[in-house]
C-alpha cells in the first residue's frame, strides 16, 4: 500500500474520531514496523454527561491489501452498549413470548323452554346451586316411584333420598307434598326437600295444605329461610 494511502487512512480515522471527542482530547502516534506495516494508535478521551471519564483506544495496522483495527472503549460507553443490547434482546424475547389467544369455552345456552312435567312452570328455567330442576321425564319417574310405595314412612325415606340428588320447582314440590296425608310426615318431607326447591318463594302458598295452623306457620318459616 503506498505511503500516501496509509496516511489518508490514518488521517480519516483520526478526523472521524474528532466528533466523538469534542469535549475531550486526542492523542495520535504513527509508527512504521520492520515490514513496512505502519501502525496508528489513536486515543480519544472525553467527559460523560455526569462528569465521568470516557474514551476510545484504537490500534490500526495496514500493510499490502490488509488493514486491522483494534478498538477498546473505556468508561460507561461499554456499559451503555451492553444495556442497549440487553434491552434489545429483552424486547425481542417479549415479542417472541407474546401470549397466544386461547379459545374460551362458553356454556351451552339453556333452551328458551323446558318441560318439567308441570305445564307452564316459571321455576323450570331457574337454577339453585347451579342446578336446574328435574325435567318432565325424570319428575314423572320420581312421582310414579313414590306413588307405588304404599307405606308412608317408607315413601318419606324414598323422597328424602331422591331429593338429595335432584332439584325441583315449586310446582313439582307441591305435587310431592300431596302424596303425604299425614301432616307431620308432610312437614318432615318439606324440611328435607326445601333446600333443593329452585324457586322457594313460589311455594309459600302451600301452607294451606296444613289444617293445623302451627304446622302451617312452621312450613312458612322453613320456606322463608331458603
Amino acid at each position: 500500500m503506498p505511503s500516501i494511502a496509509r496516511a489518508v487512512i490514518a488521517s480519516s480515522l483520526v478526523f472521524s474520531s474528532v466528533a466523538f471527542a469534542q469535549s475531550g482530547g486526542i492523542q495520535m502516534d504513527i509508527q512504521t514496523g520492520d515490514h513496512d506495516m505502519p501502525s496508528t494508535r489513536v486515543r480519544v478521551t472525553g467527559t460523560g454527561p455526569e462528569g465521568e471519564q470516557q474514551g476510545v483506544d484504537m490500534n490500526i495496522q495496514a500493510g499490502g491489501t490488509h488493514m486491522g483495527v483494534e478498538m477498546k472503549v473505556r468508561g460507561d460507553a461499554t456499559h451503555s452498549g451492553r444495556e442497549e443490547k440487553h434491552e434489545r434482546r429483552e424486547r425481542r424475547r417479549e415479542r417472541h413470548e407474546e401470549p397466544q389467544a386461547v379459545p374460551v369455552r362458553g356454556f351451552a345456552s339453556e333452551p328458551a323452554f323446558r318441560d318439567c312435567g308441570t305445564g307452564e312452570d316459571p321455576g323450570c328455567t331457574m337454577r339453585r346451586d347451579g342446578q336446574l330442576a328435574m325435567d318432565a321425564e325424570t319428575f314423572r319417574g320420581v312421582l310414579q316411584s313414590l306413588k307405588n310405595t304404599s307405606n308412608e314412612i317408607t315413601r318419606e325415606e324414598m323422597a328424602e333420598k331422591m331429593f338429595r340428588r335432584n332439584y325441583l320447582t315449586a310446582k313439582q314440590f307441591g305435587r310431592v307434598l300431596d302424596l303425604f296425608s299425614n301432616e307431620i310426615t308432610r312437614l318432615d318431607v318439606a324440611k328435607n326437600a326445601a333446600p333443593h326447591v329452585v324457586n322457594p318463594q313460589h311455594a309459600l302458598g302451600f301452607s294451606s295444605k296444613w289444617n293445623n295452623s302451627i304446622s302451617g306457620d312452621e312450613y312458612i318459616e322453613i320456606m322463608t329461610a331458603q
